[in-house]
């Protein structure tokens, strides 16, 4: 005879498999992806109003959503990838004012900081082991706003057992004052909850990556001082695609690689004279 004491939790633990879930996803609610606030000495004495926020994530996923034809007005169905995350800014450690004095010499800001995010999907073909950093993008998409999507995505991702959990919304409802750092061990812990939201990715995609603006306003000046450059503080991860075009299920991508912390040129500035 089986003993119950030892069927039950097995037999739990098997439904969350059949699930594609563990008993951490119970706990972590599916942000298995945490990029931690960071900056280094450099860049706090480069720039004494740093801030830098702690961003988790899931895996990019499909769903499927109904849209109206707005040329014939009937209805179509088409595949939107999402990428659901949390926010939060963590504070960052004091530096000495005794110190060297900040390289860069803005303007003093006028108002409040504002949280703007910003996502852009890149696909690529296989990379390159030995040049891994070396791709040319097959496509570059900025996430969309959808409002159809989102309650879809809602129904996805929102945890049944949990009243009152946050709605996932765009990056444009999400913009907003950075709010105030919170401690990572404070009891309450205010999460911002959004989505990114994409439409038109290629359906034969097999690897892509996704960089993530607006989580910290770092940056640094490239060029020479007549000609500076600035480049933005940017979160960047690769992902892998283990489905085909033929098989669009909500569980067929894959983290490539850990997350990481990057510069990447800003194109909303060019260069004077340029």
């Amino acid at each position: 005879m089986v003993n119950r004491h030892v069927f039950l939790p097995l037999l739990v633990a098997c439904l969350w498999a059949w699930n594609g879930e563990s008993v951490s996803a119970q706990t972590d609610r599916g942000f298995t992806r945490i990029v931690p606030s960071t900056a280094t000495g450099v860049e706090l004495n480069r720039q004494r109003d740093l801030w830098v926020m702690e961003v988790q994530y899931k895996r990019v996923r499909i769903v499927w959503v109904e849209f109206t034809d707005p040329a014939t007005g009937e209805k179509v169905t088409e595949p939107v990838w999402y990428l659901a995350y949390r926010v939060l800014p963590r504070p960052l450690p004091a530096i000495d004012d005794t110190a060297t004095q900040p390289q860069n010499e803005l303007d003093q800001r006028l108002g409040a900081s504002l949280f703007i995010p910003e996502f852009t999907l890149m696909t690529y073909d296989e990379r390159d082991p030995e040049n891994p950093d070396d791709q040319i993008p097959n496509q570059i998409l900025m996430d969309q706003v959808i409002p159809e999507a989102l309650p879809v995505i809602n129904e996805v991702e929102r945890p049944r057992d949990v009243a009152g959990y946050p709605q996932f919304v765009d990056s444009v409802s999400l913009v907003q004052d950075v709010p105030q750092p919170v401690a990572a061990d404070a009891e309450d812990q205010p999460w911002i909850y959004g989505v990114a939201t994409w439409r038109g990715v290629d359906p034969e995609t097999d690897f892509f990556k996704i960089q993530m603006l607006g989580f910290s306003n770092g940056y640094e000046l490239t060029g020479d001082e007549a000609h500076p450059r600035p480049w933005r503080k940017t979160i960047e991860q690769r992902f892998t695609r283990l489905g085909d075009e033929f098989d669009l299920t909500l569980k067929e991508f894959a983290f490539d690689g850990e997350p990481q912390w990057l510069y990447v040129p800003d194109e909303g500035t060019t260069a004077a004279g340029e």
